[in-house]
């Protein structure tokens, strides 16, 4: 873990692989977790994908996941970003932090396969290699 201000570590590998997930985390004064965002990169395709941000209740409404996200995009600049699928809460979060900091936070899936899962990969990968015209679901 690598201390980024009074609240927030950097908890990961420097050169993280794209199948591991790595976090920054919040601690309150006397050292209580209060906030986490995970996320995975891909370095090749410089992608990112956040897949889970929370803030402990009794600290929520305080700028702190503004300062997750913030802290995240300051260590990845120029890589492009994609969310899991949110609750009403999230899309309207990152759609705020998507207009703050000018960068595109789309829910959905990865944006490069090496953020795919095993079965999803493997999935595209047969996929990719039949016909259009023998495709399931093709007509």
């Amino acid at each position: 873990m690598v201390r980024m201000g009074p609240s927030v570590w950097w908890n990961g590998p420097v050169a993280p692989s794209a199948r591991t997930p790595t976090e920054i985390v919040l601690f309150d004064h006397d050292d209580h977790l209060i906030g986490r965002l995970r996320f995975r990169v891909c370095p090749t395709c410089r992608t990112g994908r956040i897949l889970e941000i929370w803030v402990y209740d009794a600290w929520q409404r305080q700028g702190l996941g503004r300062e997750l996200v913030h802290s995240l995009l300051a260590r990845r600049p120029g890589y492009r970003w994609s969310t899991t699928l949110q609750t009403r809460a999230g899309r309207v979060f990152f759609l705020a932090m998507a207009q703050e900091t000018t960068v595109a936070l789309p829910h959905g899936r990865p944006l490069c396969r090496h953020l795919m899962g095993s079965i999803r990969r493997t999935w595209r990968g047969l996929l990719d290699h039949w016909p259009p015209s023998r495709r399931p679901g093709a007509q």
